[in-house]
């Protein structure tokens, strides 16, 4: 027995392939942000769904009656070559709506929760709470340093990492840092141009960088450093041994 709200969907759209789903579905457009897709009409995406019948009927072989696979559909309309670079992050690979929700949201880009709750669905909240804790990570804001999809970067970061921390700390490359030695430039912070990547010390496999001495999400030590010497002396020699 259908519901009289049912009946009343019938009467709209029965018979019709370009049916206005909108009439039933109404709630899937509620929210502020809303899939430009949507405006283009339900088939765009749902060719696979015969709406002239109620309950309707799949007349495909995908779920939902999806025009195509998940990430096929998406990226018909979104250039691929964004999602495809030599870092990917991995939610990607799990699907789009992993992270967007397909017709409105009330969060921009669509996304499923805000930053940095959505990014806390995979990334354990601990990771990113200590003593001391990176402005932009207390801040949500996740976007600022890493690219949610893919990127040339280790980490998936925007920029090789030195380039990307001097945008906010250029006064390091201001007056020495940490020591002056001879040449009175400080230690290196990694930007240098150099013919071959300097492995981290610590960290084989590594590039050399910001983040050998300091963390970038959270620490337990002052100034956001990984170490935590006894001495001043202590924190340079273990990369320096005596």
């Amino acid at each position: 027995m259908l519901s009289l709200a049912s009946l009343a969907c019938l009467a709209t759209v029965a018979g019709a392939q370009d049916a206005d789903c909108l009439h039933c579905h109404g709630d899937l457009a509620k929210e502020k942000v809303v899939h430009a897709a949507l405006q283009m009409g339900c088939k765009t995406c749902h060719t696979g769904i015969d709406a002239s019948k109620y309950p309707h009927k799949l007349t495909g072989k995908i779920a939902k009656g999806l025009s195509a696979p998940e990430a096929e559909l998406c990226t018909g309309c979104h250039e691929k070559e964004k999602f495809k670079k030599k870092v990917t992050h991995a939610a990607v690979t799990m699907g789009c709506t992993g992270c967007h929700v397909p017709h409105s949201s009330a969060n921009a880009k669509l996304l499923t929760a805000r930053l940095p709750t959505v990014c806390q669905t995979c990334h354990d909240k601990k990771d990113f709470a200590g003593k001391s804790t990176h402005a932009p990570v207390e801040g949500g804001m996740c976007g600022a340093c890493h690219d949610p999809h893919a990127s040339e970067h280790a980490a998936l970061l925007t920029k090789p990492t030195a380039a990307l921390c001097l945008e906010c700390h250029d006064e390091v490359k201001k007056r020495p840092h940490v020591v002056a030695g001879f040449s009175r430039s400080g230690h290196p912070v990694g930007d240098e141009k150099r013919p071959a990547m300097v492995e981290d010390p610590l960290r084989k496999g590594k590039a050399f960088s910001c983040t050998s001495c300091h963390e970038p999400h959270r620490s337990d030590t002052p100034r956001l450093t990984r170490l935590d010497p006894k001495s001043p002396t202590g924190f340079c020699q273990k990369c320096h041994p005596m």
